[in-house]
Protein backbone atom coordinates (compact mmCIF):
# COMPACT_ATOMS: atom_id res chain seq x y z
CA UNK A 1 0.00 0.00 0.00
CA UNK A 2 1.24 3.20 -1.28
CA UNK A 3 -1.22 6.02 -0.34
CA UNK A 4 -4.08 6.92 1.84
CA UNK A 5 -6.27 6.03 -0.76
CA UNK A 6 -4.75 2.31 -0.58
CA UNK A 7 -5.41 1.84 2.86
CA UNK A 8 -8.95 2.99 2.83
CA UNK A 9 -9.14 0.44 -0.20
CA UNK A 10 -7.91 -2.29 2.24
CA UNK A 11 -9.73 -1.41 5.36
CA UNK A 12 -13.11 -1.29 3.62
CA UNK A 13 -12.36 -4.70 1.67
CA UNK A 14 -11.42 -5.88 5.64
CA UNK A 15 -14.93 -4.80 6.42
CA UNK A 16 -16.65 -6.48 4.18
CA UNK A 17 -14.66 -9.63 4.41
CA UNK A 18 -15.83 -10.09 8.49
CA UNK A 19 -12.10 -9.21 9.63
CA UNK A 20 -11.59 -7.69 12.34
CA UNK A 21 -8.95 -4.99 11.81
CA UNK A 22 -6.28 -3.83 14.95
CA UNK A 23 -4.29 -1.30 13.26
CA UNK A 24 -3.04 -0.28 9.33
CA UNK A 25 -0.18 1.71 7.92
CA UNK A 26 1.18 1.73 4.59
CA UNK A 27 2.39 -1.74 3.75
CA UNK A 28 0.88 -3.56 7.13
CA UNK A 29 -2.35 -4.50 8.80
CA UNK A 30 -2.81 -6.13 11.81
CA UNK A 31 -5.74 -8.30 12.40
CA UNK A 32 -7.37 -8.82 16.11
CA UNK A 33 -7.29 -12.53 15.36
CA UNK A 34 -5.64 -14.81 13.44
CA UNK A 35 -7.96 -15.29 10.35
CA UNK A 36 -8.65 -19.38 9.04
CA UNK A 37 -7.39 -20.71 6.00
CA UNK A 38 -10.62 -20.17 4.13
CA UNK A 39 -10.63 -16.00 5.35
CA UNK A 40 -7.08 -15.86 4.40
CA UNK A 41 -7.65 -17.04 0.87
CA UNK A 42 -10.57 -15.20 0.18
CA UNK A 43 -8.61 -11.93 1.05
CA UNK A 44 -5.70 -13.23 -1.16
CA UNK A 45 -8.16 -13.77 -3.54
CA UNK A 46 -9.04 -9.82 -3.16
CA UNK A 47 -5.96 -8.29 -2.48
CA UNK A 48 -5.08 -9.77 -5.86
CA UNK A 49 -7.99 -8.14 -7.61
CA UNK A 50 -7.17 -4.94 -6.17
CA UNK A 51 -3.06 -4.59 -7.18
CA UNK A 52 -1.82 -6.03 -3.99
CA UNK A 53 -0.61 -9.39 -2.32
CA UNK A 54 0.23 -10.84 0.65
CA UNK A 55 4.03 -11.02 1.95
CA UNK A 56 4.54 -13.37 4.44
CA UNK A 57 7.74 -14.44 4.68
CA UNK A 58 10.40 -12.50 6.69
CA UNK A 59 13.19 -11.74 3.90
CA UNK A 60 10.21 -10.31 1.44
CA UNK A 61 9.25 -8.59 4.52
CA UNK A 62 11.98 -6.78 5.03
CA UNK A 63 12.23 -5.93 0.93
CA UNK A 64 9.09 -3.94 1.70
CA UNK A 65 10.17 -2.09 4.44
CA UNK A 66 13.09 -0.43 2.65
CA UNK A 67 10.89 -0.24 -0.12
CA UNK A 68 8.53 2.22 1.30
Amino acid sequence: MVCDRCIMVVQNELGKLGLNLKSIKLGEITLSSEPTTQELFKLEKTLLTLGFEIIDDKRNRTVERIKI
